[in-house]
């Protein structure tokens, strides 16, 4: 059996696979910048969900309340005592180098009984979900934003993926920030009042004191990420709102476009995505553009999976191929 792990800001989930094949999955609140992402932190959520999740693993039980609907109904029963050889975790950060990586995976041998622990970043699981192990570029875009272009022969190239403070181009984050930037002109009297102020007060309540709620916010990155369904939303009647999402559609095509150039030469290039926001029309239609006009090599596709069912690919191989260089491997 293989532990999968996809870890991000907006939800941490754990699948139970054999084979690469997820048969169990639970959803748990994801990895806060602002929590403090330390060892003990990631620790404690992996292992809380899988305290969840293995009552549901024992043949004739149910699973517990809060698991994912998407389990598996067909999938055949597992045996209660059946061990987790592997766990594959893809994070939505970096833990602070080897002996933080030996940190966790001692707190994953004694509480999950694994005996081999792979670490890497959540886009990589997300590229091995999405193109099922093969090359391509993958645009991992939710809260925040990261492109990884991955060639055959193994060379990789991230893109972005910086973070809130100073990158995530085109993320929700991103998004959020610029929707609340305009929203607080037209409240302040530096442009005229439009529908982006009113959703704001909508959403935030009395725009002159939610500063000093959001700054003091342990999830105030989640919450202004949340603030781009509004802007979204409001693309179709807004100018403003409009432009806000084509200029992300833009900056995300452009780090698709870099990532690319780990494939040189005139071959096609694979380009697929995971994360909700280009499941926004507006958005969608503006990072099509920008990339055929940046990359008219690029084949753009859905994803085959997501970023668990990719964890749980890489956690039944045992050689990580071309991914050899973005992942961390940790044996008991």
């Amino acid at each position: 059996m293989e532990l999968a792990v996809d870890g991000g800001q907006s939800g941490l989930r754990l699948g139970l696979a054999s084979g690469g094949r997820i048969l169990l999955t639970r959803e748990e609140p994801g990895l806060a910048y602002a929590s403090g992402l330390t060892v003990d932190a990631v620790a404690r959520k992996v292992l809380a969900a899988w305290r969840a999740l293995a009552p549901a693993v024992a043949p004739g039980t149910s699973a517990p309340p809060a698991a994912s609907e998407a389990s598996v109904a067909s999938a055949p029963p597992v045996a209660p005592d059946a061990p987790v050889g592997t766990v594959c975790l893809g994070l939505t950060t970096l833990l602070g180098g080897p002996a933080a990586d030996r940190e966790l995976a001692e707190r994953l041998f004694a509480g999950i009984g694994a005996r081999r622990v792979l670490l890497t970043s959540d886009v990589v699981t997300a590229h091995a979900g999405a193109f099922a192990g093969r090359s391509g570029v993958v645009l991992a875009a939710g809260t925040g934003a990261i492109a990884l272009g991955v060639a055959p022969d193994g060379h990789a190239r991230q893109v972005d993926g910086w973070g809130y403070l100073y990158g995530d181009a085109g993320s929700g984050f991103w998004i959020g920030r610029r929707g609340l930037d305009a929203a607080y002109r037209g409240f302040d009297g530096r442009a005229t009042p439009g529908p982006l102020t009113d959703r704001a007060r909508h959403v935030f309540g009395d725009l002159g004191t939610a500063p000093q709620r959001l700054y003091l916010s342990s999830d105030a990155v989640a919450q202004v990420a949340g603030f781009a369904v509004h802007v979204l939303d409001l693309a179709g009647e807004d100018a403003t709102a409009r432009a806000i999402v084509e200029e992300a559609g833009r900056e995300l095509a452009a780090s698709v476009a870099a990532a690319a150039r780990s494939l040189p030469g005139d071959e096609p290039v694979p380009v697929s995505w995971t994360g909700r926001l280009l499941r926004a029309p507006a958005l969608r239609a503006a990072f099509e553009a920008e990339l055929t006009a940046r990359l008219p090599r690029a084949l753009p596709a859905p994803p085959e999976g997501d970023g668990l069912a990719g964890a749980a690919l890489l956690a039944a191989t045992s050689r990580p191929g071309h991914y050899r260089t973005l992942i961390r491997t940790v044996e008991r």
